[in-house]
């Protein structure tokens, strides 16, 4: 193991003075958030999902490797670039229906005038 290595990447116990009696308090393996990104990735925002995946990815080999905080963030990283896709998506199709919306109605307004009228017999 490296110098300055508080605890053994194996089996969790520490490496102080206090001796090899001491576990690691290991916390709750961090979702990786994969699923969410490779969907995010096919449906909404590409660019945002792929680099959810990235992320994901990494959180299992920190995990086991005994990179715990190291994990925990990648894994809050995913999911943030996950959720970022998906509000982004929904951000788009909002405006895209927003946009239709204005389109049909001002459309429906030019049908009326005197303009569209004039601009036919032209």
């Amino acid at each position: 193991m490296p110098d300055g290595t508080r605890f053994c990447t194996n089996c969790g116990y520490s490496q102080s003075e206090d001796g090899p009696g001491r576990a690691y308090p290991r916390a709750e393996k961090p979702s990786t958030y994969l699923v969410l990104s490779i969907l995010v990735t096919i449906f909404c925002c590409l660019p945002f999902g792929i680099v959810g995946i990235v992320y994901a990815s990494k959180v299992d080999s920190c995990w086991y490797a005994g990179r715990i905080d190291e994990a925990c963030s990648y894994s809050k990283k995913a999911r943030n670039w996950s959720l970022a896709g998906i509000l982004l998506s929904v951000l788009l199709w909002i405006v895209y229906v927003i946009l239709i919306l204005v389109g049909v109605s001002w459309a429906t307004w030019w049908d009326e005038s005197f303009y569209y009228t004039t601009a036919c017999l032209f």
